[in-house]
């Protein structure tokens, strides 16, 4: 099995719901996303994924938060904005456009600053 990732930056604030103290008020952070993804074999070139293609899949994705008030975007409209919850809608809106039968998202990891960070851990690739 191999695994490779991928990171980008966004700069973004947020308010969380149900946090009170200093989590409730607004404030921002330079999020660090990782994505891991894992594949069973390689592809024809020798690669899980081409490095530069995780890495636009993964830019576009997150380019809607950045910059922005997490709190005003969709789904965090609705869904609390915590690193956990960011990891998690990261993961899936990745897994649907990289899934497929030989690569998986492993994981995607959202860091708030050098200290914290919030794992969420997909279920591993189909085995062949």
């Amino acid at each position: 099995m191999w695994e490779i990732s991928q990171e980008t930056c966004v700069a973004a604030a947020h308010q969380l719901r149900f946090a009170p103290g200093e989590g409730e008020r607004l404030h921002g952070h330079n999020w660090r996303i990782k994505a891991v993804l894992r594949a069973i074999e390689l592809d024809k070139s020798g690669w899980v994924v081409d490095f530069n293609h995780l890495g636009k899949v993964l830019r576009d994705l997150v380019e809607p938060y950045e910059h922005v008030f997490l709190n005003e975007v969709a789904p965090f409209d609705d869904v609390n904005p915590t690193a956990e919850n960011i990891a998690r809608v990261i993961a899936d809106d990745l897994a649907a456009k990289m899934d497929d039968a030989r690569v998986r998202v492993a994981r995607v990891e959202v860091w708030e600053n050098d200290t914290c960070c919030a794992v969420y851990f997909r279920m591993p690739p189909v085995q062949a």
